[in-house]
């Protein structure tokens, strides 16, 4: 009993210690600077399209509304191959004709239920010339309140995959994987992105996706398998919350699904952006997570990036 006592002692005096050390501090928070994010790239066949916001505060409103009224409408932009300069043009979500919402998703990745209600803008060009191609170079200046941002980035040469192809899961034939057979170049430095869009119509009648769509982790390079020929497999990303799918089949492509591979190669400035990024996003709701400065190609004091992809396709038939 006496030993009870002597334990139930020192807690007390434990805690009157530690009560006893406590401190307000007050820390003092630089003051909010805003700055411009560019969201930028250019693919082979396909002109430039940048999208630009402002960052937000987060001590601020961080609604909805809010959110989607930080995009820019107003600013200049050039754009260079080095020979010749285009200026682009806005192209706004609230200026789509509702015929075309559909088109407007995949360039915004906005649902066409809201593109009306928010004025969102890219900057594109219809110039054929300004359409990206293969082993060239591209420059943006950004002029905005007085102040001018650039970037550059390439667009490489494509690596091609070897072949792409599904296999059912060991415990059903019904779902499986994307399969992708890839040969590394040895004599160069290679990186990789991948994105999917499935071609099947839904009971609505329209395709299950309306545009391209990223794996968990979509971006990896060369640094251990240079030289190498190998498998590599992908989840299929939107349908981990159907429900109508069997819990352990979620994530996987069913049986005569069609996609469409976007496989792209990229440089290494691009590479590296890409690679921060997603392991941002995938560690974001991780408290214990080591905090990542996202690397920039943009000049000026802005965030973001303006990245080249080298992009070939590829028709999977889940059989």
């Amino acid at each position: 009993m006496k030993y009870y006592h002597f334990i139930y002692c020192i807690l007390l005096i434990s805690i009157g210690l530690i009560s006893a050390c406590q401190k307000d501090v007050s820390v003092k928070l630089p003051p909010y600077d805003e700055k411009i994010v560019v969201d930028g790239k250019i693919e082979t066949g396909l002109p430039p399209l940048i999208i630009l916001s402002t960052t937000k505060d987060i001590f601020s409103n961080n609604s909805q509304d809010a959110i989607f009224g930080d995009y820019i409408s107003d600013a200049l932009i050039l754009i260079s191959d080095g020979t010749i300069s285009d200026t682009l043009q806005s192209i706004c979500s609230d200026e789509i004709p509702k015929e075309y919402q559909d088109i407007g998703y995949a360039l915004f990745g906005i649902p066409p239920s809201l593109m009306s209600k928010y004025h969102i803008c890219a900057y594109s060009t219809t110039n054929p010339a300004f359409f990206g191609q293969t082993g060239k170079s591209y420059s943006i200046e950004i002029q905005y309140k007085g102040k001018k941002y650039t970037a550059s980035t390439s667009i490489v040469e494509p690596t091609f995959l070897d072949s792409v192809y599904w296999k059912p899961e060991k415990n059903t034939d019904m779902y499986g994987y994307a399969y992708a057979h890839l040969t590394d170049p040895v004599d160069k430095y290679n990186a990789y992105f991948w994105e999917v869009l499935r071609t099947n119509i839904g009971k609505d009648g329209k395709t299950e996706d309306l545009k391209f769509h990223k794996t968990g982790n979509p971006v990896f390079d060369d640094q251990f398998i240079n030289g190498v020929s190998f498998e590599f497999f992908y989840e299929n990303p939107r349908t981990f919350r159907d429900t109508s799918i069997p819990e352990q089949f979620r994530g996987l492509y069913k049986k005569n699904d069609t996609v469409i591979i976007k496989f792209s190669s990229l440089d290494k400035s691009t590479f590296n952006f890409l690679e921060k990024k997603y392991v941002q996003v995938n560690n974001g709701t991780n408290p214990f997570s080591i905090p990542i400065n996202i690397p920039t190609n943009i000049s000026g004091g802005a965030l973001g990036y303006f990245g080249g992809f080298s992009t070939t396709y590829y028709t999977l038939i889940c059989k």
